[in-house]
């Protein structure tokens, strides 16, 4: 399943499958938390976001321009 997240002025596409969706608000709740880039400090910036996986507990970032992904645990 595909959704969007809308964050700011972006808006990212979310990738998950059914069981995971339950982690959706825990995602939202943990990109748009202050202390992110401090807890995980290779994740990139919002604007950086191009589209992101939710995979049970954790989530992958996708950064297209630096061309990688950084995974991100949501709980």
């Amino acid at each position: 399943m595909t959704t969007e997240l809308i964050i700011g002025d972006r808006k990212i596409p979310v990738r998950f499958i059914s069981s995971d969706q339950k982690a959706i608000p825990r995602l939202l709740t943990v990109l748009e938390s202050s202390q992110l880039k401090q807890s995980v400090p290779s994740c990139p910036p919002i604007q950086e976001i191009d589209h992101i996986e939710v995979i049970g507990n954790n989530a992958v970032l996708y950064d297209s321009k630096a061309r990688s992904s950084v995974q991100l645990p949501l709980y």
